[in-house]
Order: structure tokens, then C-alpha cells, then sequence
């Protein structure tokens, strides 16, 4: 699924979580990475929650082209 299919359409009534997104994951991260998270945050106009959801999105995307390149060699 990609993110755009996720994104809640704003005539169909406020959301603050995408279409499907109905699963809490908690982790725990440095006050340093958290301010760096904050930082992106802000640059990126998203609460911290969509920007770290953006950002693991991203990863997962990086880790399976990464993976499916070393399975071909």
C-alpha cells in the first residue's frame, strides 16, 4: 500500500489517522533522536506521529529495495 492510498480525503470528515491506520506501534527513542524527529517535524509542516510514520514508511521502502537487490546477486 502506498502512502497516498492511506491519506484520508478531507471531504469525507476529520481524521487524525490515515485510512486503515488502526494499529499502535511504541518504541522508545533517544532525547536526541527526538529532537531531531521534532526538527523534521517542523520543516515537514506534520505532527511528530505522521513524521515518524513518514519516515518508517520510507525505510520500509529502502529496506525492500535493498533486499530485493542483494537477493538477486
Amino acid at each position: 500500500m502506498n502512502t497516498p492510498d492511506t491519506i484520508r480525503n478531507p471531504h469525507t470528515g476529520y481524521s487524525r489517522s490515515p485510512n486503515g491506520c488502526s494499529q499502535q506501534v511504541m518504541t522508545q527513542i533517544t532525547p536526541d533522536e527526538r529532537t531531531r524527529l521534532k526538527g523534521i517535524a517542523e520543516l515537514e509542516m506534520r505532527s511528530v506521529s505522521a513524521t515518524l510514520r513518514m519516515l518508517m514508511l520510507r525505510g520500509i521502502e529502502q529496506y525492500d529495495t535493498e533486499t530485493e537487490h542483494a537477493a538477486r546477486d
